[in-house]
This record gives C-alpha cells, structure tokens and sequence, in this order.
C-alpha cells in the first residue's frame, strides 16, 4: 500500500464553529448586474495541510516553500477567451467589487495555452474568479466569497456557506492509502526515430541562420491500473517539489496537475521578478561533478544566455531598475538540476503583470529565437502542442499583483489516463540522442508522482 503523500496529519480547526462564525461575519449582500462582488473573511490561524479530496470544480495554486495556497471552489465568474490578449483586456474590464476586513485583495485565476488551438480541447484562454476561495499565506488564512451579476442576497449567502461547508468538510477527509498505481506507457508522439529527425533538422535550420534556437516537445500518454486522483498528485508533488508551483484546474472531465519550476512573472508592490530557466542535466548525488559540469557546458550555457538576454530586453521597457545577474546558479530539482538566472527590478508607473506577461510569453526557454522564425519551424516540423504545456497560469488579485508560471512538468488527468509532456532547447550543437535523454529525464518527475496519485 502506497500512503497518504504530503503531510499526513489532517488540518487542525473546528468545522461548525469556523461555519458559526463565517454566518456571523458575512455581511448583508446586495449584487449588482454587471458587477462582481466579493467579501472576505479572516480566520486568523488555520493549518491547511493537504488538498480537498473529492471534491469536483477546485482551482488552487500553492507555492510550499513561499508558505502560499490558493484552494478556489466552483466559479462565481468564469470566461473562456479566443486569444491572450482578450483575457487580459477583460481582467482589466473588470467591475469587481471588494468588501469585508482584511488586507489581502480577492483572487482571480488565469491561464492561457501555447497558442493557437488547443488540440486537447481546453480553452485557449480563461479568466475564473472562483465563488469560493480559501488563502492561506504567512501564517494568515482567510476566505473570499465572490458573486458576479445580480441575484437575491440572502440566497447568496446561503450559497457561499453551503460551499465552505463543502470545501472544509473535503480537507478534513483523511487521503486513504492506495495501491501503487502501475502506469503502462500507450502512447507518444512523436516516436523516437521522429524525434531524432526534428531535431537533425532543427540544428541544420540554425547551421542555415534560419534560427538561434528553437524547443522541440514530446507528448506521452500514460494509462494507470486505478483512476488518477488529482489531489493526490497534487500533494505528492508539492511533498517533492516544495520550491515549485504546484497548480491544479479542473475542466471538467480533465483536470491538469502541474509542478512548473519556471516563473514567467511574479509582481508585488511594484516589484517585478522572472526566472531565466534554460540548459538542464540529470542530478545524482553520487556524481557531485555534475553540477559543476552544467555550469561550463558551452551548449548549456548558450541556451541560457539567449533566454536571459531576451527576458531582460522584454523587462527593459517596463521597469525603472533591473538587476541582471552576470552568471547562473544551479537550481536542482529531484533528478534534474537546471542554469537559473532570478531577473528582478522596479516597475515603471503604470506598468503591470499583464503588461509583462504578453511581453514575456513565450520566452525562448519554450519557443525559440527569433520567436517568430522558431514558431514557423516547430509547425514546418509538425511540432503541436495542448492541454496547456508550455502556456501559462497562476493568478492576480483585485490590485494586480500576482505570479503567473509557465506550464511545464504537467499532467492532464482523464480517469485512468494521464497525458504528459516534456521538451528541450535546441542549439547548433545539439545532439539528437542526448536531447530525447533530457525529455524522458524531464518526464520522470512526473512518472515517479504519478505512482502514488
């Protein structure tokens, strides 16, 4: 029997009377057409130690070693979008009401795909202000109760502690020890001998000048012996990854699980922060020599410096000030370890994460250089990409602070299959067996979760 991953005590408050109490705080509620509306609540000390089991329509958002958790329930406001640059013209429409105590402003969630058509079916773009959202961060904890439209009040009031009385019951219910899930390998695209030729031809087009760099991906579907149970991977992930984003979305009949390593834009109090994330090696703590290898690879370290240099130009316009470190760091992650570059600075007067985030999407670490010309080689190449992989996701609040993280390290649950996926940088000295090495060494983050989800 596998147990219960992700810290196995059961979260520490009374049910009924954090329910008595929200009854009594929640002010009267007078909506409004065209308008959102939402409260929140303090609760003051709550220890939020797993995800809600059970429970369909949960978006939630966690950064364990940050000490932040967002667990959204259902959707008080939920846009699906055509293009990016829909979704954030509608954030920024946003009539959205704030009431209650507390200093922490309400939540959306927001993600967005690769680009174009999404050959899994998800949206290519989506704005979800969730009816209900618990918040944990620094040792606060809060809930924020949203409405959008109009609607009597009082059954708005009923609706909301009807759906804390849901989530707060769904996180007190224990993660039962399950069998190991054996997962059986049923598909992926492109195959390895596919895989090797685009990238032969990925190394001519940059031979040819046509390119800098480009990233090419590999699709995998895996089947389990029992239905995956995404909060499960989700903890078992965070328990593994504790430095990562560690994201859940439910769409429905699929939900996507991820743990991305890579932060496409985090904004606070005018501070802005984005990870350079390129150039990736197996991890082994009987070979200390590795990392130190990463850290001279010639091949490596052009990959990195492209992406580091073209984030820094796409910062330059929004920012007062802009710390570029000179050299990499190391970040290690589990099997893998990766050249990490932290680029941070002080927003300009009127810039925002939206703003940075149609700047940054796609950086070379998931396209390529130029971005155009990349694009157009991945579809020469028949490169195609969904269920998200390589698009991004996180939130921003009523003040437009926020993170977004690119979607890397993912899994698209559908019952007993999981669909995966994992790329890597190419450069003029790559080499087609070393490149389809990395995708499974990325891969196995994944895998190795994905036998106790």
């Amino acid at each position: 029997m596998i147990p219960a991953p992700f810290a196995p005590d059961l979260p520490s408050f009374d049910r009924r009377r954090l329910l008595a109490m929200l009854e009594q705080r929640l002010p009267d509620v007078f909506p409004a057409a065209g308008a959102v509306i939402s409260v929140s609540v303090p609760l003051g000390e709550m220890a939020i130690s797993t995800m809600p089991l059970h429970l369909p329509d949960i978006w939630s958002w966690a950064r364990p070693a940050e000490g932040l958790t967002l667990i959204g329930l259902g959707a008080a406001l939920h846009r699906e979008f055509a293009e990016s640059a829909a979704l954030a013209a509608a954030v920024r429409g946003l009539d959205w009401r704030w009431m209650g105590t507390g200093d922490d402003p309400p939540v959306s969630f927001l993600g967005h795909g690769f680009g174009g058509e999404d050959s899994a079916g998800l949206p290519c773009g989506l704005l979800r202000i969730p009816r209900l959202l618990l918040r944990q961060r620094a040792g606060r904890t809060d809930m924020v109760f949203s409405h959008a439209g109009e609607g009597d009040g009082e059954a708005v009031r009923r609706d909301w502690l009807d759906a804390a009385d849901r989530l707060l019951l769904a996180l007190l219910t224990p993660m039962p020890e399950l069998s190991e899930n054996c997962l059986t390998r049923v598909d992926e695209t492109p195959d390895a001998e596919t895989f090797h030729h685009r990238v032969r031809a990925a190394t001519r087009a940059i031979g040819a000048g046509d390119v800098e760099k480009v990233v090419l991906s590999r699709r995998v579907t895996m089947a389990g012996s029992r239905p995956f149970v995404p909060a499960r991977l989700a903890a078992a992930l965070a328990e593994q990854h504790p430095t990562c984003a560690i994201f859940t979305a439910d769409f429905g009949s699929r939900v996507l699980v991820a743990a991305s390593p890579e932060r496409l834009v985090a904004c606070h109090g005018g501070r802005i922060e984005s990870y350079a994330l390129a150039g990736t090696a197996r991890c082994d703590a009987d070979d200390p020599f590795l990392g130190g290898r990463l850290l001279c690879s010639a091949k490596d370290r052009l990959e990195h410096r492209l992406v580091v240099g073209w984030i820094a130009d796409a910062l330059g316009g929004l920012c007062e000030t802009l710390d570029v470190p000179a050299e990499p760091k190391r970040m290690t992650l589990g099997k893998l370890q990766h050249l990490w570059t932290p680029i941070s600075g002080t927003l300009r007067e009127g810039a925002d994460l939206l703003q940075a985030a149609e700047r940054l999407h796609p950086t070379p670490a998931v396209a390529g250089l130029p971005l155009i010309a990349a694009r157009k080689l991945l579809e020469t190449l028949g490169e195609s990409r969904s269920g998200w992989y390589t698009g991004a996701t996180g939130w921003i609040d009523r003040r437009g602070d926020g993170e977004l993280a690119v979607v890397l390290r993912c899994a698209l649950l559908n019952g007993y299959l999981a669909e995966l996926a994992a790329g890597g940088g190419i450069v003029a000295a790559s080499q087609p067996e070393a490149e389809f090495a990395e995708t499974e060494l990325k891969l196995q983050t994944m895998l190795d979760a994905l036998r106790v989800a």
